[in-house]
């Protein structure tokens, strides 16, 4: 129950303050007479953080005129339990490593805030809802992101979650420093937000990163139905040319076009000649095929003649969504994935429009990853995530996907210009500053004037080295609080014998 209260500090809610419902388990980690009781506990949180936070996974499964009813625990139940396995070992170890239960709240935050970071790489990685997403909750608080990143953000919102244990345990004077970082770090980012520039666009006479964002509202059930395909495309078409003047950059969503190019490159390219001005570029989702007839999920940049400049093929996959591992042991893959698993993109490829510069391109859940613009290369001047987040409907899914993406922003200096199929789309500045927005559900278009990217991010220079000395730090603190405290013990036994 406590994990599950806690998890409401993430987005859509944003109710910071009860993220220290976590305390509850922690206490009892702190106090657990063995490690195998105190991995239980730690296992019970986590479940509850995750079964109350990503419950929604399982709407996917009901979002075509089928549903799958017999994998739905897996949907609900398996998901959680198998992400809960991330705060197992951070409680047991816990346990093991502190000799007393202050020191064990202390190896506990930084066990969790490694396990975390584990999280977010092994099997593919699935950074959903660490617990630095609380920070999502105030623009002004979501500035740190710049210096410290999720992951960082993470261990000081578990650390702001530790405080009532803190001091139930008596480190009242550290409770009562911990708890006065959240909001002087609010007042960090509200002063920066003050120091920056003003992210309004270009005037009208002179826009030169002037976008259309086309949110077409094709239901999850009716995409992939050829004979609705002529209306589909002319909805995009519609939305991106009826209103003029139109931007020389047009962005639709992930799988915008709805059928594999390789078979249908010619429609396609009419598709896009009858919708672009003559100078005009699209970026697109679409499925393709390669040589050796293996699965991408892509987006091509396409230009007003109907010709692909450049291909992007998506390089992180949605497990039980694109790919299944262990297909060939699981009955049920094809339900939930279908026959065919994608394949992952082998090298990354930026998009380069003349008068917009250097596009980093993310193809759905890619966004979730810190780091989107570390690659080698001159740095990107716009991020771009097309997504279908149709198969969530409405439900927290698609805000928690939008805040993430959002903290990419800010973590890299970035604008982020985001385009949904079903909502939400939207566009923020480097400091995650809304430029514009589509509502979830609606279906429409907006143009944006993208500002240009701000300096080069503390979080960006350095990535995850201010953690690693934070991380360093506690463990060169703890092991020597830990080894006074016995110490002590043993002075006091010696003086009582």
């Amino acid at each position: 129950m406590a994990g599950m209260v806690a998890s409401l500090c993430l987005p859509p809610f944003g109710l910071v303050p009860l993220i220290a419902a976590l305390s509850w388990p922690a206490l009892g980690i702190a106090r657990a007479r063995s490690s195998l009781s105190a991995a239980r506990i730690g296992a019970a949180a986590g479940f509850g953080w995750f079964l109350a936070s990503t419950w929604w996974i399982s709407l996917s499964l009901f979002a075509s005129n089928e549903g799958y009813w017999p994998v739905l625990p897996f949907a609900v139940f398996g998901i959680p339990a198998l992400l809960m396995l991330f705060w197992i070992p951070a409680a047991l170890l816990a346990r093991r490593f502190g000799v007393y239960p202050a020191s064990r709240l202390v190896w506990f935050l930084g066990l969790l805030t490694l396990c975390e970071w584990g999280r977010g790489y092994i099997a593919t990685g699935f950074p959903w809802n660490a617990p630095g997403y609380l920070f999502s909750a105030h623009i002004s608080l979501l500035q740190s992101a710049s210096v410290l990143g999720l992951f960082g953000l993470t261990l000081v919102a578990l650390a702001f979650a530790l405080v009532p244990a803190f001091w139930v345990v008596g480190w009242r004077k550290s409770a009562a420093v911990i708890l006065l970082v959240l909001p002087l770090m609010a007042v960090a980012g509200h002063i920066r937000l003050t120091d920056l520039p003003a992210s309004e666009g270009a005037s009208e006479a002179n826009r030169p990163k002037w976008v259309r964002l086309v949110q077409p509202m094709v239901a999850q059930d009716e995409k992939w139905n050829k004979q609705r395909r002529p209306e589909h495309l002319a909805t995009l078409q519609s939305l991106s040319r009826d209103s003029m003047p139109v931007p020389q950059l047009v962005i639709w969503p992930e799988s915008a076009f709805a059928g594999l190019l390789n078979d249908e490159a010619d429609l396609l390219s009419e598709t896009v000649w009858s919708t672009l001005p003559f100078d005009g570029w699209l970026i697109s989702g679409v499925p393709r095929l390669d040589s050796q007839s293996r699965l991408f999920n892509s987006a091509a940049l396409i230009r007003a003649n109907g010709k692909i400049e450049m291909l992007y093929d998506k390089r992180r996959l949605v497990p039980f969504g694109e790919f299944v591992p262990f297909r060939d042991f699981l009955p049920f893959a094809d339900i939930i994935a279908g026959p065919t698993d994608f394949s992952a993109g082998a090298k990354n490829a930026i998009f380069s429009v003349s008068g917009y510069g250097r596009i980093q391109m993310l193809i759905c859940y890619e966004a979730i990853f810190p780091g989107v613009a570390a690659g080698p290369g001159p740095r990107p001047d716009i991020l771009v995530n097309i997504t279908n987040d149709g198969w969530f409907g409405d439900s927290p899914g698609p805000w928690q996907h939008l805040a993430q993406a959002r903290m990419r922003a800010v973590e890299e200096g970035i604008p982020m210009v985001r385009v949904a199929n079903t909502g939400v789309s939207a566009a923020f500045d480097g400091a995650g500053r809304q430029l514009a927005m589509i509502g979830l559900g609606e279906q429409g278009f907006v143009d944006v004037d993208i500002p240009p990217p701000l300096e080069v991010t503390i979080y960006a220079e350095l990535r995850q080295l201010i953690l690693i000395l934070i991380l360093f730090f506690m463990l060169i603190m703890i092991v020597s609080l830990d080894r006074r405290f016995v110490l002590r013990q043993k002075k006091r036994a010696l003086l009582e014998d």
